[in-house]
C-alpha cells in the first residue's frame, strides 16, 4: 500500500498488486473422475473412470458376485462386491457326500435288477468319484456277480432263494460315504401275457407269430399241449409259436405252459387252420362256416336283463343256397345276454322272436354304375348306394339285423347315448353291445355287436365286465392282439368285420372311421350332422377298405365297426353307411323303426314310445311288417296253436264223446 501525506491536513493512499508466476501442476482436475487431483492448476485430460480397468465405466458398474462356482453367482454383476456365497458348512470344511441306494427290493430268482445308486449327491457341489458296487453276504451256494460294479448304476441276477446284501461306496475325493441294499430273491409261479390269444390261419400261408413272456416268475422251462398242427413249431426258449400250415384244422385250444419249482402258469391259445382262404368270388362255403346258432348245439340260453324273469332264449339261424344267393332265416334273438330297454320296460316290448328271411348275394359285386339317390348318404355324392337312414342295413353273424346309426326322431342314436347331446324329441337307451328292441319285440344293433365274440372270464358277467362306458373303451373288449372276426354281412354281400383290423404295414389296429362332426353339430340330426375327411381315418366313405383279412389272405372288400374316428371322436357311421357292392335291397329291414325299400310304411307303429320311431307323413298306424324281403314278422309271444296242440286239443273230445257213450 502507498499512503502521500499533505500534512497536517490530509492523507492519500493507493494499493499496488505485483503478481509474481507460479510454476504449472498438470493432472485431472475433474472431482468426478477416479484420478482427481487437488493440487493440479492444468488439467491435462487424462482423467480416468474406470477404476478397475474392466472396460465399464465406473459409472455403469453392477455390484454382486461374479465367480460363477458361488451359489449366488450374479451373471449381471460386474464388479465384484465380496458378497459370494459357497456350500461350505459352518467351519468351513469338506462335507462328505450323501449315498442313496433306493430302498430294499424283493424279485424272482434269475430275474435281473438294477442296482441304482444315481441319486447320491455332494453338499458342496463335489464331483463324486470313485462309485463301488460290492456282495457284502449272499446264500452259501450263490454264484451270482455283479455285473458293471464300478459304476452308480450296477445289475446283478440272484441265483438262489435267499437274501443279498450289497455296499455302495463312492467319495469326493476328500470323504466317502457307503451305504447297505438288502435283496431277497424269491420263486413265484410265472405268469403269461398274452394270458388268451387266437388266429383263424391259411393253410400254405406263414401265420404271424405269438410270443408269451413273463408278467412275473421266472420260467425254467415252457411247453404246448396239444401237439402243433404240421408246420407250426413252438420254441420252448423263447415261448414263440410260428411257421407256416401245411394242413388244415378244426378251431383248436392249445394251452401253453410256464413252468419252475413253483408251480406252472398258463395260457390259452386258440387256432384254425383253412385251406388257402375262402373264395372271394363265392362267399358261400364262408357264411356257412362263420354265422353262428345254425346248431342246437351253438344256442346258448340267453337272459334279456331288462327284465326281472329269465327268458331262456335261443338264437336260431338256417342257411340254403341257390346259384347266386344264400337264403338266411333267423329268430332276431342274439346268442348273449342283452338288453330290451325302455320299449320293454316302459312299453312292454320286449325282445321276442321274429321270423327273418334274408336274401344275400354269394358273389360281391363293385357299384361302379353311380347315379344313386344321395339322401341318406350325403357323402357319397350318389357313387354309392345309401343303407337306409333307419331300419336293417346288414344281418349279423348270429341273426340280429344291423340297423343305421338313426334312432326314431332322426339323430344319432350312438352320439346320444355317449352323451353329445340330448335327444329331447323321444326316449332313446341302448343296452350291451349298443343293442335294444323296438316295435313288435325287434331287437337290433346300432353299433358294436362284437358280444357274440365275447367270452367272460371266471367270475365276469357281460352285464358287468363288458365295458361300453366310453367310445375308447368298446373296442378293448374283444381285443386279443389279432384281426378282428367276423360279425356280420352287408345286403351287398361283403363281410363286416369287428374293431381291430389291419393297417397298410399290416400291424393290427383298432380301425377308425373317416367321419367328423360338422362345424356347430352335436348329431341331433343324425346323418346330417356329418362329414368325410378323406385320410381321417382307416376306413372309406362307405366305412370299409380293401385289404387281406385272416379269412381272405388274398384280400377282399370289407367293412369294419367303428366307435372312434381318427380324431378320437365319435366314430359315426359305426357299420357302415352306404354300400361298397351292388346291394339287394330285399333284404332292406324296417321292423319297428325305419321302413323296407318296398313300402315306406312298413315297420311303424301306431305311436310313437320308447325306441319307436313316429311313422313318416301319409303313413297309417299299425304297420307291423317288414320291408320285402323280411315277411311274415311274428311277434312270439302270440298266442299260435302248433300241431301238438291240436293233436291235444282233438284227442281231449275223443276222450269226451267216448265218456258220453260209455
Amino acid at each position: 500500500t502507498f499512503r502521500a501525506h499533505n500534512l497536517p491536513e490530509d492523507t492519500w493512499s493507493e494499493n499496488l498488486t505485483i503478481t509474481i508466476s507460479a510454476d504449472l501442476i498438470d493432472g485431472c482436475m475433474d472431482s468426478s473422475a477416479n484420478n482427481f487431483d487437488a493440487n493440479a492448476n492444468n488439467d491435462d485430460g487424462r482423467c480416468d473412470y474406470d477404476e478397475d480397468d474392466d472396460g465399464v465405466l465406473d459409472s455403469d458398474e453392477i455390484s454382486g458376485c461374479t465367480d460363477l462356482t458361488a451359489t449366488n453367482y450374479d451373471s449381471e454383476a460386474t464388479d465384484d462386491d465380496g458378497s459370494c456365497e459357497y456350500p461350505q458348512n459352518n467351519t468351513g470344511e469338506n462335507t462328505p457326500p450323501t449315498c442313496d441306494v433306493g430302498s430294499n427290493m424283493t424279485i424272482d430268482v434269475n430275474q435281473m435288477v438294477y442296482l441304482d445308486a444315481s441319486n447320491s449327491n455332494d453338499a458342496d457341489g463335489d464331483m463324486l468319484q470313485n462309485p463301488s458296487w460290492r456282495v457284502v453276504e449272499a446264500p452259501g451256494d450263490s454264484s451270482a456277480l455283479i455285473t458293471n460294479p464300478s459304476s452308480m448304476v450296477a445289475e446283478f441276477t440272484p441265483d438262489v432263494v435267499g437274501d443279498y446284501t450289497f455296499e455302495f461306496y463312492i467319495d469326493d475325493g476328500e470323504d466317502y460315504c457307503k451305504e447297505i441294499l438288502v435283496l431277497t430273491a424269491i420263486i413265484t409261479v410265472p405268469g403269461l401275457t398274452p394270458s388268451t390269444v387266437s388266429q383263424s390261419l391259411t393253410k400254405g400261408t406263414e401265420m404271424t407269430d405269438i410270443t408269451f413272456s413273463s408278467i412275473g416268475g421266472y420260467i425254467v422251462s415252457m411247453e404246448i399241449h396239444p401237439e402243433l398242427p404240421s408246420g407250426l413249431s413252438f420254441n420252448d426258449q423263447s415261448g414263440r409259436i410260428s411257421g407256416t400250415p401245411t394242413e388244415a384244422m378244426a378251431e383248436t385250444i392249445f394251452t401253453v405252459y410256464a413252468n419252475n419249482s413253483a408251480g406252472s402258469g398258463t395260457a390259452s391259445v386258440t387256432l384254425s387252420v383253412i385251406e388257402q382262404g375262402y373264395d372271394a368270388k363265392d362267399l358261400a362255403q364262408f357264411w356257412l362256416d362263420f354265422f353262428q346258432c345254425q346248431t342246437t348245439d351253438d344256442r346258448p340260453s340267453v337272459d334279456d336283463l331288462t327284465t326281472s324273469a329269465i327268458e331262456n332264449h335261443q338264437c336260431e339261424v338256417s342257411i340254403t343256397l341257390n346259384e347266386t344267393h344264400l337264403i338266411i332265416t333267423t329268430n332276431g334273438l342274439p346268442n348273449h345276454d342283452f338288453e330290451s330297454t325302455l320299449a320293454c320296460s316302459q312299453a312292454g316290448d320286449c325282445a321276442t322272436a321274429q321270423s327273418y328271411t334274408w336274401s344275400i348275394p354269394r358273389t360281391p359285386v363293385n357299384d361302379t354304375t353311380g347315379g344313386h339317390d344321395s339322401t341318406n348318404c350325403p357323402e357319397a355324392n350318389g357313387d354309392k348306394e345309401c343303407a337306409p337312414d333307419r331300419g336293417a342295413v346288414a344281418v349279423s353273424i348270429n341273426g340280429v339285423p344291423i340297423y343305421g346309426p338313426e334312432d326314431g326322431p332322426g339323430g344319432d342314436a350312438v352320439a346320444a347315448e355317449h352323451g353329445a347331446y340330448n335327444e329331447d324329441r323321444q326316449p332313446i337307451e341302448l343296452g350291451i353291445c349298443h343293442g335294444h328292441a323296438a316295435q313288435g319285440g325287434t331287437y337290433h344293433y346300432h353299433a358294436d355287436g362284437n358280444c357274440m365274440h365275447w367270452h367272460p372270464g371266471e367270475g365276469e358277467s357281460i352285464e358287468n365286465d363288458y365295458d361300453d362306458s366310453t367310445i375308447q373303451a368298446v373296442a378293448q373288449n374283444t381285443y386279443d392282439g389279432n384281426h378282428s372276426k367276423v360279425i356280420g354281412v352287408a345286403f351287398d354281400g361283403y363281410p363286416i368285420y369287428g374293431f381291430w383290423g389291419y393297417d397298410e404295414q399290416m400291424n393290427v389296429v383298432e380301425m377308425k372311421s373317416s367321419y367328423q362332426l360338422k362345424t356347430g353339430e352335436t348329431g341331433y340330426n343324425g346323418i346330417d350332422s356329418y362329414e368325410y375327411v378323406e385320410g381321417l381315418g382307416h376306413l372309406d366313405v362307405c366305412n370299409g377298405h380293401f385289404g387281406p383279412t385272416p379269412d381272405f389272405p388274398q384280400g377282399i372288400y370289407h367293412y369294419h365297426t367303428t366307435m372312434q374316428n381318427g380324431d378320437g371322436e365319435m366314430g359315426f357311421p359305426y357299420f357302415l353307411i352306404c354300400y361298397h357292392g351292388e346291394a339287394d335291397m330285399s333284404s332292406d329291414a324296417g321292423a319297428g323303426q325305419g321302413g323296407g325299400g318296398g313300402d315306406p310304411c312298413a315297420g311303424y307303429g301306431e305311436t310313437w314310445g320308447p325306441g319307436i320311431g313316429p311313422p313318416p307323413p301319409g303313413c297309417g298306424g299299425g304297420g307291423g311288417g317288414a320291408g320285402a324281403q323280411l315277411e311274415d314278422i311274428e311277434n312270439a309271444s302270440r298266442t299260435v296253436l302248433s300241431p301238438y296242440a291240436t293233436i291235444w286239443i282233438v284227442l281231449f273230445i275223443l276222450a269226451l264223446i267216448t265218456r258220453q257213450r260209455n
